[in-house]
């Protein structure tokens, strides 16, 4: 659950364990009311409340003080506080997001980024796939995508992977992090870049330390959401059709060759 500073200057927790615990028998009774309606309840007074949950204002009152809120009013700015964080995007907002995306797929500089991308997968002897956390899951799929069209590929999602020597020849590394700011990625960029490995990231941030650090980057721009507690939940559909853009390409040369 997420942190806030209430008047007092105490970091208070909207519903944690040991609050839920303290609850007797009616209070329970608000608490399950208020987690089933935040939004109707965001709308109410005191007595309202009371009213739709079959208890009395007193016992709200108590209710509020276990959760270190003064009263009901000051609970319902913190309640309004943690649901914005925790409001996840609508759908429809979501689908204008990635309609954005492909538009901007459409244009010359995604499209040069992904020729220049497969022209740097050609002249490598293998591919390192590289990404930590949710992005780590994006370096195994491509990895195993590539590998799929004959492009030997591993995935590293472990930040303590031992360095790179210096017989990785012609070695093409491809970063994945939606922030670019990754320090474990960062630390793997350095030793990659010790022996001269060419380097793609794949990010969401074309400004960050990881884009900067790569001979090529390919951003897709989408709206970042952020849980409570840093968990990222940002859509990868941009990442996945970044993924099998590229192999579609280097599958569409291999078969040029073959039949000439």
């Amino acid at each position: 659950m997420i942190q806030y500073l209430n008047k007092k200057g105490i970091g208070i927790m909207i519903f944690t364990y040991e609050q839920i615990s303290k609850l007797n028998d009616t209070e329970l009774i608000v608490y399950n009311y208020i987690v089933k309606n935040v939004n109707k309840v965001l709308n109410m007074n005191i007595r309202e409340l009371a009213l739709e949950s079959h208890v009395s204002t007193a016992t709200i009152t108590r209710f509020c003080h276990k959760l270190d809120c003064d009263g009901f009013v000051e609970f319902k700015i913190e309640l309004k506080r943690f649901n914005e964080v925790n409001k996840m995007p609508e759908i429809d907002d979501e689908i204008t997001m990635l309609n954005q995306f492909f538009e901007y797929s459409k244009g010359k500089e995604f499209q040069d980024n992904i020729n220049e991308a497969v022209n740097y997968i050609i002249d490598s002897n293998f591919v390192v796939c590289l990404g930590i956390g949710q992005s780590g899951s994006m370096a195994k799929y491509a990895a195993r995508f590539f590998s799929n069209i004959g492009y030997y590929s591993q995935y590293i999602d472990d930040p303590f992977y031992p360095p790179p020597t210096d017989h990785f020849e012609k070695c093409l590394l491809i970063a994945f992090s939606n922030s670019g700011e990754t320090k474990e990625v960062i630390d793997q960029l350095r030793l990659y870049r010790g022996v001269q490995s060419r380097i793609i990231s794949i990010t969401n941030e074309s400004n960050s330390t990881i884009a900067k650090m790569a001979d090529l980057t390919i951003p897709y721009f989408i709206k970042k959401v952020i849980l409570p507690s840093t968990k990222n939940i940002s859509s990868q559909v941009p990442v996945v059709y970044i993924i099998e853009r590229i192999c579609r390409k280097l599958q569409a040369i291999k078969n040029i060759d073959i039949d000439g």
